[in-house]
């Protein structure tokens, strides 16, 4: 939008009404906000043109810039346009390039700078500069950057400081090199190298503002910037050096991707959050049974971006996965030396998982490695790091990969893996479950290589996969059918990949991210999902696949649950981008302890014939039980979830409990029968 000086605004974008009126990519609206009848745009942009961005010139002509075929039917491909103060088109104006025209920063002298996806004859330039009749200036010799991508649609990826020099930002700068992210141009475009911004942004920038003072402000996406972590807006001096005495503080929601247990019962978790109960904690932490931050464990300065999936070595060495490398990390939190895993040069890797002898498996996007390509969704590596060249999924013919999205490892060795495949070269590929042998060879009696069994919606994918102890298994995700049978976001594969016609879990709605087998043999249920069935975002199913309706929605995660632990006491540990369970305030990761949601409930006749009194209770808590239903465990925990009382109970009819030196307020009493539990709520006053 541009404001204008006499309070009306011309407001350009994606669109072809507004308030009703026809205005195809642009309009110019009164101080009061109504369509500007006078403004003579016409026709407007071409049908599913973009007008991206409009400035004012100072004889009161407007240059306006983006993705523009034609301008009231006149036919335009230079991706800039002028025109006249009543929105006319301006025919002496003609772009000497083509493309798009993202950004555009008008000289004093009436030059025109812009930036985007640009074509000068054979030539693809990034930045260019115009004459004021829109010709192109040929004096303005900006360098060749490798993978240069000046284009912003955040903000403005161009500045013209008063002595003519520009500052340009590169919001793709990985593959030319993080210092790249950011440079300064001298008046003729070459390259300034008095300006120093050290290894700059570690993901692009989207915008910079060039303040009075000749210093200058940058935001973006990134993660460190020349040595400052988690800043994602930084003041540069007019050198390029960061500015230490500008410091916001700019957070977010935490969130964890991903959760392990260790034998000694800490659990590790890696996510995107920078700190913990105020401390600072980058991306990877270790925390003790009671949740405290485990400060024997410390990667410093801490970990810069965000980790996708955490393995444990049985050493208790950690692997993860961070920006598409695998790293490996001793039982401290220092970098374990000994681990050399390649660079996997603009990969997309989100999965790891351990084999029995201690080779990793790495699952994801992976471009190249150090410059060789690396076509395999899935690859292996030996305890060193360095790639294990006996295993070799098809990347041609049957079974070629075309994307990766889960995977899990049966016991025998075999691996199942969930994602886009071909079932011959040129084929289209198709959603399924494959079996790969130890070598990563196709197993053909597998019903899902055949690729008849697909999961099938717009956008569908298989988040997660678990292996059943009879074998079976389960897939989670986004999808609507599995081959021809419907099943919505959940499914269950029999052990030769044909769909389990004995399981039918409830519809969801949204994506399931993890699933997980309790000893019970029923199924957690985590995601972002809704349902008629099921609680939001965390549910349990029976062994069949119905909702578990013991499982009820007194811990509902308000966002989505990425992780799940079942330790061995039966508590669950959910990790995600969840700021509360059902309004109690939890950040990230949590531990449920509520018997409902961890128990089956007892039959409602054994509830019955079991009561307590009195209530309110002062000093003593008379409970009676259903004797034939073989009580064994009498508990009062306190509004947390942590048990206060306890007595294991031999069968007697009664038990008293005293709760004279208990504070004031609400407890849960839980009975423990042979047939699940009981839970009455108690006050005690």
């Amino acid at each position: 939008m541009l404001p204008l000086s006499n309070g009306k605004a011309i407001a350009v974008g994606f669109f072809d009404h507004f308030n009703g009126a026809v205005a195809n990519g642009i309009v110019r609206l009164t101080a009061a906000g109504a369509v500007d009848a006078t403004f003579n745009s016409g026709l407007g942009a071409a049908p599913g043109d973009d007008i991206e961005r409009i400035i004012a010139l100072p004889n009161g002509q407007f240059l306006a810039t983006a993705s523009i075929s034609s301008y009231d039917g006149v036919a335009c491909s230079g991706g800039i346009i002028r025109l006249n103060a009543d929105g006319s088109l301006d025919p002496t104006f003609v772009a000497g390039l083509g493309g798009v025209v993202d950004n555009v920063v008008l000289q004093p002298d009436g030059r025109i700078l812009v930036a985007g996806q640009l074509s000068v004859g054979t030539s693809t330039p990034d930045i260019a500069r115009l004459m004021p009749n829109g010709a192109y200036d040929a004096s303005f010799t900006p360098p060749s950057f490798p993978v240069f991508s000046v284009s912003s649609r955040y903000g403005d990826a161009l500045q013209l400081q008063p002595d003519g020099k520009v500052i340009v930002l590169n919001i793709f700068p990985a593959a030319g090199g993080s210092a790249s992210s950011v440079v300064r141009l001298n008046v003729n475009g070459t390259l300034d190298s008095s300006f120093q911004v050290g290894t700059a942004a570690n993901n692009g920038p989207s915008s910079v503002l060039l303040l009075a003072s000749g210093k200058m402000l940058l935001m973006g996406g990134f993660t460190a910037f020349s040595g400052v972590l988690d800043r994602p807006l930084v003041q540069l001096t007019s050198a390029g050096a960061v500015d230490p005495t500008f410091q916001p503080l700019i957070q977010t929601t935490g969130s964890v991707a991903a959760a392990v247990r260790q034998a000694d019962g800490k659990l590790m978790v890696g996510g995107s959050f920078t700190q913990i109960n105020g401390q600072t904690v980058r991306r990877l932490a270790r925390f003790n049974t009671d949740g405290t931050v485990d400060a024997s464990f410390t990667v410093s300065p801490g970990l810069d971006t965000r980790v996708a999936d955490v393995a444990l070595q049985p050493d208790g060495r950690v692997l993860t996965i961070q920006a598409g490398e695998v790293h490996r990390y001793l039982t401290t939190g220092q970098s374990d030396n000994s681990f050399s895993p390649p660079s996997f040069t603009r990969s997309q890797l989100t999965h790891l998982l351990l084999q029995a002898d201690g080779r990793v498996l790495v699952g994801g996007t992976v471009v190249n490695n150090n410059g060789t390509p690396v076509p395999q969704g899935v690859l292996r590596l030996l305890d060193t790091g360095a790639i294990d060249a006996s295993f070799a999924p098809a990347s041609t013919g049957a079974g070629q990969f075309a994307g990766f999205q889960a995977m899990a490892q049966q016991p025998d060795g075999k691996l199942l893996v969930a994602g886009r495949f071909a079932a011959t070269a040129g084929a289209s590929p198709v959603q399924t479950v494959v079996r790969l042998t130890s070598t990563g060879a196709l197993d053909a009696g597998f019903t899902g290589s055949a690729f008849g069994a697909v999961a099938t919606t717009g956008t569908s994918s298989i988040q997660t996969l678990a292996v059943q102890p009879d074998g079976k298994i389960l897939a989670g995700g986004a999808f609507s059918a599995y081959g021809t049978t419907p099943l919505v976001n959940i499914a269950r594969l029999n052990p030769d990949g044909t769909p389990d016609a004995g399981f039918t879990p409830p519809a969801t709605a949204g994506t399931v991210n993890t699933l997980q087998l309790q000893p019970n043999n029923r199924i957690l249920v985590g995601g972002a999902f809704t349902s008629a069935s099921l609680p939001t975002n965390l549910a349990r199913l029976l062994p069949t696949g119905t909702a578990d309706t013991s499982f009820g929605p007194t811990a509902v995660p308000n966002s989505g649950v990425n992780a799940l632990v079942v330790q061995p006491d039966g508590k669950i540990v959910l990790g995600g981008s969840f700021a509360s369970l059902s309004n109690q305030a939890s950040m990230g990761v949590a531990r449920l302890t509520a018997t409902n949601v961890l128990q089956v409930k007892a039959p409602q006749a054994v509830a019955d014939r079991t009561s307590a009194w009195p209530v309110p209770a002062h000093s003593m808590l008379n409970v009676s039980f259903d004797v034939a239903a073989r009580p064994q465990s009498l508990d009062l925990l306190d509004a947390v979830g942590r048990t206060v009382l306890h007595q294991s109970l031999n069968g007697q009819p009664t038990a008293t409990l005293a709760v004279d030196k208990l504070t004031t307020g609400t407890y849960l009493l839980r009975v423990g029968y042979e047939s699940g539990v009981v839970v009455r709520r108690i006050q005690v006053q």
